[in-house]
């Protein structure tokens, strides 16, 4: 039984006629699901901590609307 560097694989050798036979770990799908849960609760918290976050800008001007139409006044017809 061997592991490769570069890949999770373990690749075991047959006896007899020395063909590779590549098989992958077990994985413990408890701590997989306990790792998704954990990123996925820290991704719903910090939306929550951005959403309801009151930055201390104030709101900005309303712009006012100019006493004349000048370069923009309707023509009569």
């Amino acid at each position: 039984m061997s592991r490769s560097p570069t890949s999770a694989a373990v690749i075991f050798l047959a006896l007899d006629d020395g063909s590779e036979i590549v098989t992958f770990p077990r994985l413990n799908w408890g701590i997989v699901a306990t790792a998704a849960a954990a990123v996925l609760g820290i991704a719903i918290g910090l939306m929550v901590l951005v959403s309801s976050a009151h930055f201390d800008e104030p709101p900005s001007p309303v712009p006012t609307p100019p006493a004349s139409c000048a370069p923009f006044c309707p023509t009569p017809t």
